[in-house]
Formats: C-alpha cells, sequence, structure tokens
C-alpha cells in the first residue's frame, strides 16, 4: 500500500508556513483532476466492460439474480474487513502496541477509504493511520512497520493461495488466453517470493533493496532519502524475523489467510446468485492473478485491471463471458463500493475523536510533531 503530500495533517501544522502559501492552490487542483480521472474510470469500467461481455442483450438476467447470494457475499466481505483489522492488530501486538478492534477497524476504514479515490492515495492513508495511532501513543514508526509487516503477511498468504489454486486447475481443460496470462503471473509469484525470502531472511540485502528502491523514486520525489530508506529496510527485515515468528507469525498468517478466503468466498457468492459456479481452482488463481496485478498502484485500489483480469481468467476456464462479466462487476460493488461509505464515517469519527489534534487522549502528552 509514492507519496502524495500529507493531506491528513491538520491546517495549523502548515498555516505559519510561507512556501506553501505560493503553492496553495495546487493541492485543490490535483484532488479536481484526481476526481475527474477517477469518475472517468468508473464510468469507463462499469460503462463499457457490459458492452464488451454482451450484457446489454442479457441484462434482464440482473431481475433473476438470486438475493440469498448477494446478501451471503455483502457479509463476507464485512467478515473479510473484520479479519484484516485483526491482522494489523496482531502485528501491531506482535510489535509491542495494543489497539482494540474498534479503533482498528475505524483505522483500516478510514485507509480504505482514502486510498480507494486516488491513484497512489494509499501514501494518504498511512498518514491517516499513523496520526490516528500517535494520539494512542503509538510512534509513528511502529505504525510505518506494522503497516509493512501486514503486507508481507498478506503477500504471503496471497502467493499460497495461489500455489493451491493452480495446483487444483491442474489437468484441465484451459484456453491459450489463460495459459498466457497464468504463465506470467507464475513469472510475478516466483519473482515475488523469491524477492520476499531473500530479503527477509537477509537485513543487508534487505538494505541494499531499500536504498535502490529509494534511489529510483527520487527521480519522481526528490525528498526521499536513500540512505534512510535503505535502515528502514533493514530494521524491517530484522523485526520480520523477530515479531513475526512462531505463534505470532501462525496468528497473524490466520487472519491473512481469513482475509483473503471470505474475499475469495464473496467473489463465489456472487457466481452463485447469476448460477455459475466456477470451481475453487479457478476463482482462487483469477482471484490472485487480480490481485497481483493490482499491487501496481496505477490506477486506485486496482480498479479497472482486477475487474479485467477475473473477467479474462474466468472466461479462459470456461465461465461464459457475459456472466463473468456480470458476476466480476457485482463482486467489484460489494468490494469496492460498498465500504467506500462506512469508510467514509469511520474517517470523520477519526478526525473528530478527541486527540485528533495531536494530543493523546486524556493525558495531554502531545504526539510527535508530523513530517509535510
Amino acid at each position: 500500500m509514492t507519496a502524495h503530500q500529507n493531506a491528513g495533517t491538520p491546517p495549523d501544522t502548515r498555516a505559519d508556513r510561507a512556501p506553501l502559501h505560493r503553492g496553495r492552490r495546487r493541492p485543490p487542483v490535483r484532488w479536481i483532476v484526481h476526481g475527474v480521472l477517477f469518475v472517468a474510470l468508473a464510468v469507463g469500467i462499469f460503462g463499457l466492460l457490459p458492452r464488451l461481455g454482451g450484457l446489454t442483450r442479457d441484462a434482464a438476467g440482473l431481475r433473476h439474480a438470486r438475493p440469498a447470494f448477494l446478501a451471503g457475499a455483502i457479509v463476507a466481505q464485512a467478515l473479510s474487513l473484520g479479519c484484516y483489522a485483526q491482522l494489523y492488530r496482531r502485528v501491531l501486538a506482535a510489535l509491542g502496541a495494543r489497539i482494540r478492534f474498534r479503533l482498528a477497524a475505524d483505522v483500516i476504514l478510514a485507509t480504505f477509504f482514502v486510498s480507494h479515490l486516488t491513484p497512489f492515495g494509499s501514501a494518504t492513508g498511512t498518514v491517516v493511520n499513523a496520526s490516528t495511532l500517535e494520539t494512542e501513543g503509538i510512534a509513528a514508526a511502529t505504525t510505518g512497520e506494522a503497516i509493512a509487516l501486514t503486507s508481507l503477511t498478506s503477500t504471503i498468504a496471497l502467493i499460497v493461495l495461489f500455489g493451491t489454486g493452480f495446483a487444483a486447475t491442474a489437468g484441465r481443460h484451459v484456453s491459450h488466453q489463460y495459459l498466457v496470462i497464468a504463465g506470467i503471473a507464475m513469472f510475478l509469484v516466483v519473482v515475488v517470493l523469491a524477492t520476499v525470502l531473500s530479503v527477509g531472511a537477509h537485513p543487508a540485502v534487505a538494505g541494499q533493496a531499500g536504498r535502490w528502491a529509494a534511489s529510483v523514486a527520487r527521480h519522481v520525489r526528490p525528498g526521499i532519502d536513500p540512505e534512510k530508506a535503505a535502515e528502514t529496510s533493514r530494521r524491517l527485515a530484522s523485526l520480520a524475523r523477530t515479531a513475526l515468528t512462531g505463534r505470532a507469525f501462525l496468528a497473524s498468517f490466520g487472519f491473512a489467510a481469513g482475509d483473503l478466503l471470505l474475499d475469495l468466498l464473496s467473489l463465489d457468492l456472487v457466481f452463485l446468485a447469476v448460477r455459475y459456479q466456477p470451481g475453487f481452482g479457478p476463482l482462487a488463481v483469477a482471484y490472485a492473478v487480480a490481485n497481483i496485478a493490482s499491487a501496481i498502484p496505477v490506477t486506485p485500489g486496482g480498479l479497472g485491471v482486477i475487474e479485467v483480469t477475473l473477467v479474462a481468467i474466468s472466461v479462459g476456464f470456461g465461465a461464459p463471458r457475459a456472466t463473468a462479466v456480470l458476476a466480476v462487476l457485482g463482486y467489484r460493488i460489494v468490494n469496492y463500493w460498498l465500504p467506500l461509505p462506512p469508510g467514509a464515517v469511520a474517517y470523520l469519527r477519526l478526525r473528530l475523536r478527541p486527540g485528533a489534534d495531536g494530543k493523546r487522549k486524556g493525558k495531554g502528552k502531545p504526539a510527535a510533531p508530523q513530517a509535510c
């Protein structure tokens, strides 16, 4: 989850900085451009894709979708988000920081809301996350480490899911299109797995990788310090070897797997709502490949990337194109759009809660100053 400007920083921490007055109009213009692009992308995906799938002829089939399965998909999605919140809590606990489930759920929903509205918005979501937990006395550095380790655990679970689904599809008749996509995905999975294992096992390698990544990112954002990034990467690798071992790793991996499996169940239930059952193997491969492809933050929340990938692989496994498009778009409504309203409520609740001005609740102790 290339950083945008800290949208979560309280206005009073920026008011006395003269250089910002000259560029004050730029953030609103940027947000307007992002908003226009976001709406255009959403309209394109949910307007053009059905036409490519032939749903203009079969739209009447929507009236016959089974509502019980759609309701089940929504419940599964809510439970999936709950598992992710529990995963985040477990990782924080492994780092010595404990928070209530309600707070973890609010933070996850608010981060989801912010990061799914603009490309590269995960950086802004991270700021919301860090600034909220600072009011609980948790250092921003610890929050950043928890976010990184949470993402690492989820990635490992996703790779395991892909491998399981790939094995379950052995011997099935598939199209050439699927073989090409699955081959590319398998290559990416092997690269990611090798990178995770080598970096996680050797802090020195992690430091070199962090320095290289920061050097590349510095061309886009000059303020990035490669040496600081290298030190952070080494520390994260060391933490991964100490904090996430034994029972701590098993518990975290269990919640990560629960998050992915419940999300996958949500997709399966939407397929069942339109009276089609792809099977666990094909659905797991399609789901894992789509999430791997969406890891590159080109669009907010993988909007467009996930839809096209899920449809292509589902059709490659024999699903009727119109059915696949209908099911995937229904799933994305449940997975992407429905959590946005509660995410907005959670975001407002966090911004308006006592202590959101940078002071820890009930103790009057200022939190560590935020970087602008």
